[in-house]
């Protein structure tokens, strides 16, 4: 049946059975994905994802129901499920749906549709140009490109109707290097709106220094250190407690941040953002998964706590408007409060400057054991890292087998500096995120 005429008769039905009001939540999409190894393809998939979801109020309860086909079956299917949850779904909110708001136009540079054949060849060139880069170069373990592009739609009983497109290219490289019994990876990627925006000669330089500079490294006396956080490690990190400005998480008591609204609990060098509208991200879009429209909003200006994330509900709990936070990982799922596109706002001093200034510093080019190592709701982590150790200025030696230890709230007030290096890092879960390097006081580091 024709989606349109399928909502058209599904919202008939479900008044007929006494759904109060109803949304239908409804996404297509096409992706590639071609993994190259020792110049043959490893791996091929080329998918075409659609499924339906009905949202809907029985008896001042919510109800959820979902299908991937669109027949007049299903109609009854959607329906029977939706009501039976709804009986059996309790809530302290009564649900509501949203009726719409004034949207801004999403300004992207979407260039998805690439010959698959381009795709593969430029998989087969990451890897070879990768082996061919230095003689230490043992392998590339991993040399992927995908694209990915979809619509969402959102309709509602209230007389919301939105329709939105996008679309992503990934091209991600790891590879070995090896000097006699000393063994080193490194990775790089890209992700991006516009596949041709991507440089596959960079990113197999960019892999490949890292596993070559990493070579010869040694662990380090333990002790506290002045640590240049690296952008990606910034955002993986950033990522990992994220969570802390969520609405639902600061209700539930999972977050420290409960009644700081208004009061400063960074560096003054501290703005982040919740920005939809950031260009060539994939996850910028004009609407949350609620059809609320999403703004550019500082969640902290200047070291001071601005906003938190809202979704309806969470945002119906503390008597405010959702921020249009409310997203779903799947059509499948339920709506959850998460970021857009989050990010550190890039300073003006450049990363190398930064090197050159420091008498005695760490570089953390990674961060290992986030899900073990760190926990969202006290702040505290002790993680494995590696990175380069910086003497007068110049990187001396590369580092490993160590342990950065400390707290994020405290993190956020000992940032001395944030670099002008920004870049976002691969999408983790609903949200994307996003760093420059930072410069922090001190952590405390656990070596020889």
């Amino acid at each position: 049946m024709e989606l349109n005429k399928f909502i058209e008769e599904l919202f008939r039905r479900g008044r007929e059975e006494g759904f109060s009001d109803m949304e239908v939540y409804y996404i297509d999409s096409d992706s590639f994905e071609v993994n190259i190894y020792n110049q043959e393809v490893d791996k091929y998939n080329v998918n075409k994802n659609k499924g339906i979801s009905l949202r809907a109020i029985y008896d001042g309860r919510l109800g959820y129901a979902y299908s991937e086909k669109f027949e007049e079956e299903d109609i009854e299917f959607l329906i029977k499920n939706a009501k039976n949850n709804a009986k059996e779904t309790q809530t302290d909110v009564l649900p509501e749906f949203y009726q719409g708001g004034k949207y801004k136009e999403i300004e992207q540079d979407v260039n998805v549709d690439i010959d698959a054949k381009k795709k593969i060849d430029d998989a087969m060139f990451m890897e070879k140009r990768a082996k061919e880069y230095d003689s230490r170069i043992d392998s590339v373990n991993y040399c992927l490109v995908e694209t990915t592009k979809g619509r969402r739609k959102i309709v509602n009983t209230k007389g919301l109707n939105l329709e939105e497109e996008g679309g992503v290219g990934v091209a991600y490289i790891a590879v070995v290097a090896k000097d006699k019994d000393d063994v080193k990876s490194g990775s790089s990627f890209k992700v991006t709106t516009n596949y041709n925006k991507i440089d596959f000669e960079k990113l197999v330089k960019e892999a490949c220094d890292e596993a070559i500079n990493s070579l010869g490294a040694e662990s380090i006396p333990s002790g506290k250190y002045k640590v240049i956080l690296r952008r990606d490690a910034a955002a993986t990190l950033l990522a990992t407690f994220s969570s802390i400005f969520s609405a639902d998480s600061v209700q539930k008591g999972f977050s420290l941040l409960k009644g700081k609204l208004n009061t400063k609990i960074a560096s003054d060098k501290i703005t982040i953002l919740d920005d939809p509208f950031l260009k060539d991200a994939p996850l910028s879009c004009s609407f949350d998964d609620e059809g609320v429209e999403t703004y550019t909003k500082e969640v902290i200006k200047d070291g001071v706590l601005k906003t938190f994330l809202y979704d309806i509900k969470t945002a119906k709990k503390d008597g405010v408007k959702s921020t249009g936070n409310g997203f779903k990982s799947t059509y499948k799922s339920p709506v959850v409060v998460a970021p857009t596109n989050m990010y550190i706002v890039k300073g003006t001093l450049g990363y190398e400057e930064a090197i050159k200034m420091q008498e005695k510093a760490l570089i953390i080019t990674s961060l290992q054991g986030l899900h073990s190592g760190a926990n969202p709701v006290s702040g505290d982590f002790s993680l494995a890292a590696e990175g380069y150790l910086v003497e007068n200025g110049k990187i001396t030696k590369p580092v490993e087998q160590i342990t950065v230890a400390g707290n994020f709230y405290n993190v956020l007030n000992e940032i001395e500096e944030v670099l002008s290096d920004f870049e976002l890092a691969l999408p983790i879960g609903l949200g994307s995120y996003g760093s420059p390097s930072i410069i922090i006081k001190e952590l405390n580091v656990s070596g020889k």
